[in-house]
Formats: C-alpha cells, structure tokens, sequence
C-alpha cells in the first residue's frame, strides 16, 4: 500500500508499505521519478494515478529498497559508478531477505518479487558541471531539475536539486538518520566536507537558501537549515569520539547520535 503526500506544486513524496521514501517530480510535458522502492507492489501502475505524462525513473544509488521497485519499469538510469552495487542488490539473496523482512511485517509477497526480471539501468550521462559536481538537466516542461553526481553513501550517489523553489532531494545521502558505515560508503570526512560543499554551491547558484529537503527515508519534507546543522554538528572531534555499535557485520562501526533532534550518523570508522 503506497501513501503519498505533495508538499510543493508538482512534487508528489511518495512512500511504500516497506516505509522507504521516493519521489515524483511533474512537469507540463513529462514527469521524473526519482528511486522506486522495494517493489512489492506495482510501482508503476500506482504514479500512473497520480500523472498520465511520459515518467522517467532515475535511481539515486543501487541499494535495494531504491531499487527493487525498477522491475515494474522497462528502463531506467543510475550513475555507472553503482553498476557492481545494483547488481549485488537486486540479487536472489538480497530479494529473499527482503522478502523475509515483509513477511515478518505482514505483508504479502508476490511470488514474482523473487523471480523477475530487473533490467540494468543505462548509464546517467552528466552534461555538465556546478562546481566540481558533475550534472545533467531535465526539462520536464516549466520545471528544471538537476541530477548532481555526489559520491557519499554509495560511489554513485545522485541528489536532485529544482533551481526554481531550490528544493534539494538527497536521496540517502542525507537523511536524518544517515547510513556511512557500508563498504560501498565513502570516507565518513570525506562525504561531510562533500555535502558541506555542495550546499552553499547550489544557494549561490539559484540565489537564496535552500528552504526544504526530501529525503528517501522521511515521508515528509525537512527544512534546508537543518541538513546544514547536522552537517555541522559532526565534527572531527565528534566522530572520533563516537563510541562503537554492532551492526551484525565485521565493520568498525561508530555512531554520533543526538537524540532531541532525532539524529544519528552511522559510519566505519576505518576509512
């Protein structure tokens, strides 16, 4: 079952019975979808109630519950630098753990889940550059939308960024919660000093403050200041400081949580 909610004129924030966040971006010609989900259920079919235009699906990294929801779309693209993550994650034995988390949620699993076909996503091809990011620009019709290159969460992690209300789209490379301890994650410093970069590039480029952030794991918008106090918040002192948790894999994992805030950055200590 798919919730959803428009917080802006053309950007409906969409979320799936498994609880992960994507997005619909609605122009006057086309619309962009921006990740699929887990895929438990007809993606596609439920974005067609919500627009009748030409969609295309772009996923922000290769991780499952991004990912999965891809089967019920014939094409889609993704940044080449997630090719080896994607295919490791829309494997047999990812999808049969994700089967068994749904499971012990109590929802249905269609048989199909397991067994269909997932095409490889086409290459995100970058047209240009802000800064040192690279970029491409979709026209969707009286709304532009930008797909930055931002490596973070996974070597190919993409954002969206719409210049004309400047709503940024982090898709896991921010998200209150933030996850930098996998082995496809950058350097936890080096993802910081990146978002601390992109940010004031992207306010100086569309000429004001970013006011209103979409995550992939929040089912509502959260406000710009907000990713840049966090961002800020995890200095070097704190992250060395950060006392270790087990997260069931042989990964020196360390966490920074600041709980009346509800944040908490997970990351491997190691790099």
């Amino acid at each position: 079952m798919f919730t959803s909610c428009r917080p802006f004129p053309g950007i409906t924030h969409i979320t799936d019975a498994m609880g992960v966040s994507f997005t619909l971006l609605e122009g006057e010609d086309s619309a962009l979808l921006f990740d699929a989900g887990y895929g438990l259920e007809d993606v596609s079919a439920y974005v067609k109630t919500l627009t009748g235009k030409p969609v295309e699906l772009l996923l922000s990294h290769g991780h499952h519950d991004h990912i999965l929801g891809a089967r019920w779309f014939g094409r889609s693209l993704m940044d080449p630098a997630d090719r080896e993550e994607f295919l490791l994650r829309s494997g047999q034995e990812q999808r049969r753990r994700v089967a068994a988390q749904a499971a012990d949620r109590g929802l249905s699993v269609p048989e199909a889940f397991l067994t269909a076909e997932i095409p490889l996503p086409e290459p995100l091809r970058y047209t240009g550059r802000i800064g040192s990011f690279p970029c491409r620009a979709f026209d969707l019709g009286g709304l532009e939308v930008l797909a930055l290159g931002v490596p973070g969460h996974t070597a190919g992690s993409v954002v969206l960024f719409v210049p004309e209300t400047r709503l940024l789209l982090t898709g896991d490379d921010w998200n209150p919660c933030t996850w930098m301890w996998f082995p496809c994650s950058l350097p936890v410093r080096r993802w910081r000093n990146t978002m601390q970069e992109l940010v004031p590039l992207l306010e100086k480029e569309s000429g004001g403050e970013i006011p209103s952030v979409l995550c992939s794991h929040r089912a509502g918008p959260r406000e710009g200041r907000e990713l840049k106090a966090f961002l800020a918040w995890m200095t070097d002192e704190r992250l060395r400081e950060a006392p270790t948790v087990d997260m069931g894999a042989p990964i020196n994992t360390h966490r920074v949580t600041v709980p009346e805030k509800g944040w908490e950055l997970l990351f491997d200590a190691d790099k």
